[in-house]
């Protein structure tokens, strides 16, 4: 996108020009949404330094690893990329940052593959870290986060056609299982003026959708006086030219009267949102610090399906938290069973270092766990297909990416309540929003055409 790159040149943190140093780097990421967002801006930071990113498997001369350290298994796979980015680029700097880095950094410093280790309050000195080659074998990590929330404007999502805009970061919570308070500080918000002008750009670059994300979203506005999401979200639904935005995930106890209305009479905002339950055991709930129990969660997604017809409702679960008991597993899977879901984020409870529940009584067997999970994530199958066969036959808004399936050389992209539709049709709905007929589902594919009545068709078999 010539824009883009133009906006970068000219507005890009900080410089005038763009530098050339001939030298490339490759950035590789787990985790969450926010992850991928904080990635994307250090990778701007990096190409308007001059160098040339390479996709992630090839040599590079820097390789960054934007770690997680939600679970034990964010820890271990952190590890391993290190140690494969060492073994693609033996001769490269490879380093680490992110929320791994953050909490654990000394296990990350002592392995002989990394060569810099970057807390995610230092991250947007990445750049000058890597070039200062005194850095090397170093960590830079801060025991107290900024109060402050750190803008990182981006300007060319990576090619996606769906870009994030980051608008909070950190967490007051301190759910008894959480370590991410610990790993990217207490909450924080991007001020309004800030997020509308980072929307703008994102549309002028010609974004079809943008995805509001934080780590407690809902908490928006804290350092921020008198600002709550709903001015946000009323914000950016008043932008000129936005095709549609949705929510990354928000926390039950933080959807309002006043929200619901809005989600119900908006144009633009899509029908989909992501809210946590964990356990549908109020105990568990309760043990796990969460500020609601099962029959107000209930009673809320009940709500939002009865406002906002086709609304899909997804949500995270996790398995063998510290004394569940086969009761209180067979609570969770009752609500689940009863309430309308159309997906599951299914994890098995992974003791974290300093939090409340590692020290508790009643740690599940693995084996339990595994079990468990593997029950829920079959429920969660469940509930995607019933709710994909609600649409067969009905058209709905897909925003196509840019990119086809292997084989069929399907398009594929996302509807606006979250369905992942693949469709045969021409390259030039790439990167627009399209109205689909959904026609058949083959295995976790929901297959479709483009609609006669859609002003770009071309033909059951895209021309």
């Amino acid at each position: 996108m010539f824009l883009n790159s133009l906006l970068y040149v000219l507005y890009g943190p900080g410089k005038g020009f763009m530098k050339t140093t001939g030298k490339t780097v490759a950035f590789y990421t787990l985790g969450c949404k926010l992850n991928a967002y904080d990635t994307e801006w250090c990778r701007e930071q990096f190409e308007g330094q001059g160098y040339r990113v390479v996709a992630f498997g090839e040599p590079a001369d820097v390789t960054v690893v934007n770690t997680c350290t939600v679970t034990g298994q964010g820890d271990a796979q952190s590890r391993q990329m290190l140690r494969r980015a060492h073994r693609i680029s033996p001769g490269g700097t490879v380093v680490a940052v992110g929320c791994y880095a953050q909490t654990d950094p000394d296990t990350l410093v002592e392995m002989p593959e990394v060569d810099l280790v970057v807390g995610t309050a230092e991250k947007t000195r990445l750049l000058d870290l890597v070039n200062d080659t005194c850095s090397l074998g170093r960590s830079f990590v801060t025991s107290s986060r900024t109060a402050d929330f750190q803008d990182m404007d981006i300007f060319n999502f990576g090619g996606r056609s769906r870009a994030f805009v980051k608008i909070q970061e950190g967490c007051n919570a301190f759910c008894s299982f959480c370590i991410i308070p610990f790993a990217r500080g207490r909450s924080r918000s991007r001020t309004l003026e800030s997020t509308a002008t980072q929307v703008r750009r994102l549309v002028d670059a010609g974004y079809q959708e943008v995805v509001l994300t934080g780590v407690h979203i809902g908490d928006y506005g804290a350092g921020l006086e008198g600002l709550h999401l709903i001015d946000v979200l009323e914000a950016v639904d008043g932008i000129e030219g936005l095709r549609r935005f949705r929510l990354s995930s928000i926390e039950a106890t933080y959807i309002t009267d006043a929200m619901i209305d809005f989600f119900a009479a908006s144009k633009k905002f899509c029908r989909h949102l992501h809210i946590p339950l964990q356990s549908g055991d109020d105990g568990i709930l309760k043990a796990m610090r969460r500020p609601y129990t099962r029959s107000q969660y209930r009673a809320l997604v009940d709500k939002l399906a009865d406002r906002i017809p086709g609304i899909g409702i997804g949500s995270d679960v996790m398995v063998g938290f510290p004394g569940e008991t086969e009761a209180a597993f067979r609570n969770t899977t009752d609500l689940i069973e009863q309430s309308p879901m159309a997906y599951l984020h299914v994890f098995p409870y992974s003791p974290r270092k300093r939090t409340p529940a590692a020290r508790m009584g009643g740690q599940v067997d693995a084996a339990v766990k595994k079990r468990r999970g593997a029950d829920l994530r079959a429920l969660g199958r469940q509930k995607a297909e019933a709710f994909y066969r609600r649409f067969l036959g009905r058209s709905l808004e897909v925003l196509f990416e840019n990119r086809r399936t292997s084989g069929m050389g399907y398009l594929q992209g996302v509807s606006d309540n979250y369905i992942r539709v693949f469709s045969p049709g021409p390259d030039a709905a790439m990167n627009q929003v399209r109205r689909v007929c959904l026609r058949r589902i083959e295995g976790d594919r929901v297959v479709g055409e483009i609609s006669e009545s859609d002003p770009g068709w071309a033909g059951p078999e895209g021309g």
